[in-house]
């Protein structure tokens, strides 16, 4: 298993007018949405960054951007770059573990910079940070959130900023008081509305107490592609945060990768456990999704959360890999900075 946190390399801060490279590492999602993509490119610019697109991420090569190697190359270039001091990923999808052989962790780790995106992003977290220390995000994507009908979330560029862009702890994970479960994005294309709000419901304590470790974040069904590869995560003690993609996911499946998990030692000897909001699930698909959590380790005693702000389901905050967090009751807590002073 790799090292997570064990020799956390913080990058510089964002700021105003620094440029963000834009990669895709595995969905061709450019090509297949280029109406929220161009918009996300136009909010990135609205809010002051300078945006590069790498060569490979507007293609589309089947179901991806391009090869393995192209893709990569892409990823090599970014990091290269000494102008760009960001690499935000378009959208997830099911294929960045290819990636993984390829990578030249020696020169990411010569070149730290901010590396964001969520959900199939998280094979590329985890091996960077496992690998190089690198304090990675897992955060926002240009199609998804920065190409939001209607604009981003202000809870989202807000605590993207707060995380990347000041070399101070971030503090408390903030509350939202909506959530976002609407699946219906061709009537909000259509119609220029924003998708549609419900009234956020609690935080849950699944398991009180209070604990500190590193930060470590991945959505469910992908972190089992790391499972037996040299980049599997050493978790010991770890804070470990647990996200769901969209339906047709369900607590059945989620069910089968927490088993997973759970055989693979993943579970083992965690500081504690953060579920997210699971996305367009009913109350009951939640309820059972909590209950097959905690059967998975009801032989540990560390805390467990959940319904926390974060994954699929917006408003996204941004959760920097390898930096201490405390879990108390249902406040998670960013005690380390992320990035360096510039």
């Amino acid at each position: 298993m790799s090292d997570v946190g064990a020799r956390p390399l913080r990058p510089p801060a964002l700021s105003s007018g620094d440029t963000i490279a834009v990669v895709s590492p595995s969905w061709c999602g450019p090509a297949e949405m280029p109406t929220p993509y161009r918009r996300g490119l136009a909010a990135l610019r609205a809010h002051g960054f300078e945006v590069r697109v790498m060569a490979h991420a507007e293609r589309r090569r089947g179901w991806v951007s391009g090869t393995p190697q192209e893709r990569v190359a892409d990823l090599h270039d970014a990091f290269a770059d000494q102008q760009v001091r960001a690499v935000l990923c378009t959208i997830g999808g099911l294929h960045s573990a290819q990636l993984l052989p390829l990578l030249d962790f020696d020169l990411i780790a010569a070149n730290p910079k901010v590396f964001c995106g969520y959900s199939d992003i998280t094979s590329l977290h985890l091996a960077i940070h496992g690998v190089t220390g690198l304090v990675t995000f897992y955060g926002p994507a240009v199609i998804p959130q920065w190409g939001a009908v209607g604009g981003p979330l202000a809870y989202v560029v807000e605590h993207f900023a707060q995380v990347v862009g000041r070399p101070d702890p971030a503090g408390s994970l903030p509350r939202a008081d909506y959530e976002i479960h609407d699946t219906d994005f061709e009537r909000a294309e259509r119609t220029g509305e924003p998708l549609r709000r419900t009234p956020s419901r609690p935080r849950e304590v699944l398991r009180g107490g209070r604990a500190k470790g590193c930060l470590v974040a991945a959505c469910l069904p992908v972190a089992r592609n790391l499972i037996g590869t040299p980049w599997e995560p050493e978790l010991d003690r770890r804070v470990l945060v647990l996200e769901t993609p969209e339906t047709p996911y369900d607590p059945e499946t989620a069910d089968a990768d927490l088993t997973h998990l759970r055989l693979a030692g993943w579970l083992d000897g965690l500081a504690a456990l953060v579920l997210c909001r699971p996305y367009d699930f009913t109350d009951a698909q939640t309820e059972q999704l909590h209950e097959a959590l905690m059967a998975h380790v009801a032989q540990w005693d560390y805390p467990v959360i959940a319904r926390v702000e974060g994954g699929h389901t917006d408003p996204l905050p941004t959760f920097p890999l390898g930096v201490t967090v405390e879990v108390d009751s249902t406040d998670l807590v960013i005690r380390e900075t992320a990035v360096t002073a510039r």
